[in-house]
């Protein structure tokens, strides 16, 4: 057990190393906020790789890829039916193809699609007033994939574990949960899919693999060979987290506007912005 004492000394450890931070990021032009809220949510991810607590996060961006391939199948003319979702962390869209063009566009939406989510929520993750209704639109749009393309029980399953614990966290869970839930998500989406990547490239360079994946559905179309596919894919989505990041961190600029005040309207606080500097000047 700790006492007051105990814990009003944590506290005070832990702002001034956010104040340090503070400083030390602010004269680069980046957000110190940010950067510490991605490196202590890299910190658990590490930590909890390999365990089952980050099962929902893996269902949810394999569902992100899958809607994906879904929703380019449909924009191109193809359609698409059912998605079913593994509890290996693996999935499958059935998707309809036109053309070529419509061949690149669907199996490349795959993993560039998930990373281009992870970057947005990444940017996200910076807003205080759109965190909380990040994780209703999360599970709003669960909700719908489940209603237009979910079939099997075992999907639907899964579906719904990831959907409840989104709207959960959106209903009751305290503004720093909200924070780190947002923030590993993203994270996740762009890691994941990298890495999905890397191991697709890895795949595609063994003499003896005779599966099929993304990269050798796209090579019986172009006649492109699968590795060519994994590579560009895997340096366009490396570059494209690249530059989400590089926006990310960088500390918002105050706009030209008329002041307000650090604080104006009813908005909700951002958990890790520096309130205590703002209160100290009423």
């Amino acid at each position: 057990m700790f006492d007051s004492r105990e814990r009003g000394m944590g506290r005070f450890f832990t702002g001034l190393a956010r104040n340090r931070i503070n400083r030390a990021t602010a004269a680069r032009g980046l957000d110190g906020e940010f950067i510490l809220g991605m490196v202590l949510a890299i910190v658990v991810v590490v930590l909890l790789w390999w365990t089952p607590f980050l099962f929902p996060f893996r269902i949810f961006t394999t569902a992100a890829h899958e809607v994906s391939h879904s929703l380019s199948s449909i924009i191109m003319g193809g359609g698409a039916g059912d998605i079913k979702l593994f509890w290996n962390g693996g999935g499958v869209a059935q998707v309809g193809i036109t053309g070529t063009l419509g061949a690149i566009v669907v199996y490349s939406a795959g993993y560039l699609g998930s990373v281009i989510f992870g970057g947005m929520l990444l940017l996200e993750s910076k807003k205080a007033t759109t965190r909380r209704r990040v994780l209703w639109a999360i599970t709003g749009g669960l909700i719908l994939v489940t209603a237009f393309f979910i079939r099997d029980v075992s999907s639907l399953i899964m579906v719904a574990i990831v959907a409840g614990l989104a709207g959960l966290a959106a209903y009751r869970a305290p503004n720093i949960i909200v924070t780190f839930i947002i923030n590993v998500l993203a994270l996740l989406s762009c890691l994941y899919s990298l890495m999905d990547l890397f191991f697709l490239i890895i795949s595609n360079t063994n003499p003896f693999h005779t599966g099929f994946n993304d990269a050798v559905g796209l090579a019986t179309y172009t006649g492109i060979p699968a590795i060519i596919w994994a590579v560009a894919w895997g340096l366009v989505g490396a570059f494209m987290m690249f530059m989400f990041l590089k926006r990310a961190v960088l500390k918002a600029q105050p706009s030209n506007g008329p002041a307000t005040g650090p604080y104006s309207g009813p908005k909700e606080p951002n958990t890790f912005d520096r309130y205590d500097e703002y209160l100290s000047k009423k």
